[in-house]
């Protein structure tokens, strides 16, 4: 019983943390992005003149529901940066079950044989 109280009280502190904690992430360009924004003038996130890496960028072949750390269909941004966290928390667990599920299926098999 104190295994399973560990993991629900692991998962729901790790959801609250995903929801809450990606409020305050930085809209400023980490490292990689400023490197490659090296040698350009920019505005307002945009680049306005200049020569860098970065311009010969596109956008994301694949975009997606969670492209930007937000959710894109919503139109709020505090909600859908929560909800990207948890939504991103909720599926990497669900993965994460699954390959262990596989992986102690495929075990108790060759244990059998």
């Amino acid at each position: 019983m104190k295994t399973k109280r560990f993991w629900v009280t692991g998962t729901i502190v790790t959801l609250l943390l995903a929801g809450v904690v990606s409020l305050f992430a930085s809209a400023s360009p980490d490292g990689l992005e400023s490197v490659l924004l090296t040698g350009c003038d920019t505005a307002d996130g945009e680049i306005t003149g200049g020569a860098c890496v970065l311009q010969a960028a596109g956008d994301h072949e694949i975009g997606g529901a969670f492209a930007d750390y937000g959710v894109s269909f919503l139109d709020n941004e505090i909600l859908g940066a929560s909800l990207a966290g948890i939504l991103g928390v909720l599926l990497t667990l669900a993965v994460a079950t699954g390959l262990f599920w596989l992986l102690a299926r495929g075990k108790r098999t060759q244990e059998e044989a």
